[in-house]
């Protein structure tokens, strides 16, 4: 098929991107002009455009079969640059497509926080965000929403730190023991995000892939003394600590007009309890199940980048 991506310089964008030119599609990726394109994948296409623009991104989308929005925003300095990021970058391509393709299929990456705990709905200026960009789409007539849980991989450079200290023999754990979350590795959410450009089933529907079960960071602590052949010494961070090193991040924001990763919102994403699993839904949907155990997904994850 003819596949238009955004995204692709990001950790999911190009770990989607491989897959897809695995399985025989032709991939044009649109990236900002100052997009870092080193990583991108060989084989697939590469243009500029302001993905803010309809009109830029029109003339990109002719002939395009399916539409896979990746890119976003995990940080920012505020609730309304989220918004025009996340939201706005949605419509503007939305838009192009309706006009340029409107029989595409259109694949958004959202996330797990436009669901919020317990599906509550999204108790952070991102998953409002999220949440957004998610209701923009459902304006098509044929489209797919994946809300992703975290994605573990080597190559997720947001992530590495915490995997090389952990080989040198330290984990810092954040919130309580009774944490839980869902997880899923890139390999398998590429597998799965891929196979749904040819999944009729699952047009119109919101899908959650992920492992069918819910992990701890206890969990995950002991996958990773498996995965490094070594003691690893846990260093626990209590919620009311996660809170106010969100407070201290949100002062510094304040100050130097840097983006935030970890603000109070995201700490209370963080140390939630009540995320809800939903790969059964999945399953019964589309067949899909994911092919990587939890402690192969952090075997890999704990590798140096290239390792694999």
């Amino acid at each position: 098929m003819k596949i238009f991506l955004t995204g692709a310089s990001g950790f999911v964008g190009r770990n989607l991107i491989k897959q897809l030119i695995e399985n025989g599609h032709d991939v044009t990726a649109a990236v900002r002009a100052t997009s870092d394109t080193s990583l991108i994948p060989a084989g697939c296409r590469v243009v500029t455009a302001d993905l803010m623009s309809s009109d830029s991104i029109s003339s990109h989308l002719d002939g395009v079969e399916v539409i896979y929005h990746v890119a976003g925003a995990v940080k920012a300095r505020s609730g309304e640059d989220f918004d025009m990021i996340n939201a706005g970058l949605t419509a503007a391509l939305v838009n192009a497509a309706k006009i340029q393709c409107p029989e595409a299929l259109f694949i958004l990456a959202s996330s797990q926080a436009a669901a919020g705990p317990n599906d509550g709905g999204p108790q952070s200026s991102y998953g409002r965000s999220k949440l957004l960009a998610e209701q923009v789409v459902t304006g098509l007539s044929r489209y797919i929403i994946v809300r992703s849980p975290a994605a573990l991989g080597s190559d997720d450079g947001e992530t590495q730190s915490f995997y090389k200290w952990a080989r040198r023999g330290i984990t810092v754990t954040l919130g309580s023991n009774d944490v839980k979350f869902c997880v899923i590795s890139i390999s398998d959410l590429s597998c799965f995000m891929a196979m749904l450009a040819d999944t009729p089933a699952a047009v119109g529907k919101i899908l959650q892939p992920s492992l069918p079960e819910l992990i701890t960071w206890k969990r995950i602590h002991k996958a990773m003394e498996k995965a490094t052949g070594r003691r690893i010494l846990r260093i626990p961070v209590p919620s009311f600590l996660v809170y106010t090193i969100g407070f201290l991040a949100e002062t510094m924001a304040t100050l130097t007009g840097s983006r935030l990763l970890l603000d109070r919102e995201k700490a209370r994403d963080i140390t939630s309890s009540e995320w809800l699993c939903k790969q059964h839904e999945v399953e019964q949907i589309t067949g899909w199940k994911p092919e990587l155990s939890f402690d192969e997904t952090i075997r890999r994850a704990a590798q140096t980048p290239g390792q694999q």
